[in-house]
């Protein structure tokens, strides 16, 4: 899977990696550690889980810059291309600083020994030990374990959901995926979980007496009622996020823990004002009056988007732009939006995983419904005036939406 401009950097620096998914550490460890090891210079907080990383990764970077903290996110997938995966103080990474990296690179001898997102990962890694940083924000790109991500030393890892998603590499229980998330808990630290089933929850708590770990659970150890967070001693009111949907909630909430145990001090005005300014791009993101953008790609965000919907648009037309990866749950995605959809239009996209729009067509119980055969081809102020338009199915799809709409 083609990481976008990703490719003139090893051209020009004349570095190979390959374009699989190869889950194990052994082969990244040995080239950070002809590099110096740069993982290891910073304060971490890990991120791994279901859904929900990039929207606490969100929460995270507004508290740390309403803090005046200096920090760094390591994230995926990419919405425009690679240099948004890895940001300094929520700015994506300059080409410049792309080619320090990769020049440190060319001369340690990895060429040809990593997989394209491993090697992405070296990248934001030395990126990072390039600057004096106060925190670094790293989300696992699949799973946790055995992901690349995962060669960090000593960090706070944050879990803030797990279900069922990439079976082909995690295992197809929520049993066998917990597994893997759990494996970013670092021994003698913190994890903190959101609201997790039982079945993970048991896993997590399994890991963490292995591992002489301690546990922050969501709505056990700290919560949110009525607008205000509650942890020990420490308390924050008036907290309004505005991304849409309750989940948001625990995700603020294992934000704000997790910086206070990494040893910060947070501030009432500063948290308020950071959970109100927190956004993500696809994530319920208002594109326009009446236009958002979610990439609900698996059961469990498609789950959420349906909830908030219901909640934030009750009584009104919702029409929805679909396009879907072929290897997600594509039937069950489609019958649970059918819930709440008033009208779909179906799009192909240029993505070598991407579902073709006509299967969904055909499988769309909905009467009112329609195929676009290329992106570009979208209009989305069409709807946007007496009804809600929200595009959703896959973050591949709504980037190509945006660059080819120039929103």
């Amino acid at each position: 899977m083609e990481i976008k401009n990703f490719n003139k950097y090893k051209i020009k620096w004349n570095i190979e990696s390959e374009t699989v998914i190869k889950p194990g550490l052994e082969t990244i460890q040995a080239a950070l550690k002809k590099l110096g090891n740069p993982q290891d210079k910073h304060k971490v907080i890990h991120i791994a889980g279901t859904n929900g990383k990039g929207s606490t990764i969100a929460f995270l970077t507004a508290l740390a810059k309403a803090h005046g903290l200096s920090y760094a996110s390591f994230t995926s997938p990419s919405i425009v291309d690679v240099h948004d995966q890895i940001q300094i103080n929520s700015i994506p990474v300059t080409e410049k600083q792309m080619d320090e990296a990769f020049s440190r690179m060319q001369g340690s001898g990895i060429s040809g020994m990593l997989t394209d997102f491993e090697l992405l990962t070296v990248t934001a890694f030395i990126v990072f030990e390039m600057m004096e940083l106060d925190i670094v924000f790293i989300e696992a790109g699949m799973g946790g374990r055995l992901d690349s991500t995962n060669v960090i030393k000593d960090s706070v890892a944050i879990i803030p959901s797990v279900s069922i998603d990439h079976t082909k590499f995690l295992g197809d229980t929520v049993e066998k995926i917990s597994w893997h998330k759990a494996g970013i808990l670092k021994p003698n630290s913190q994890l903190v979980i959101g609201p997790l089933v039982e079945p993970a929850k048991r896993i997590m708590y399994k890991e963490a007496e292995e591992k002489k770990a301690n546990i922050l659970e969501y709505n056990k150890n700290f919560r949110i009622k009525n607008h205000q967070y509650i942890f020990k001693e420490y308390s924050y009111s008036n907290l309004y996020p505005q991304m849409l949907g309750r989940h948001q909630q625990s995700n603020m909430a294992l934000a704000i823990t997790s910086l206070l145990v990494s040893g910060f001090e947070l501030f009432e005005p500063k948290v308020q004002s950071a959970v109100k300014s927190a956004s993500l791009p696809g994530r319920m993101e208002k594109i326009g009056e009446n236009l958002y953008m979610d990439g609900a790609h698996n059961p469990a965000s498609v789950d959420a988007l349906v909830e908030t919907i219901r909640e934030k648009f009750p009584n009104r037309h919702i029409h929805l732009i679909v396009g879907i990866l072929k290897d997600k749950n594509y039937v069950y995605i489609l019958r649970k939006l059918e819930e709440i959809a008033s009208s779909f239009e179906f799009v192909n996209f240029q993505h070598e995983r991407a579902l073709n729009a006509t299967i969904l067509y055909e499988l769309c119980l909905n009467s009112e419904k329609s195929i676009t055969l290329d992106a570009s081809q979208v209009d989305l102020k069409q709807y946007s005036e007496n009804s809600v338009t929200i595009v959703t199915g896959s973050f591949y799809f709504i980037a190509e939406l945006k660059e080819k709409t120039g929103i």
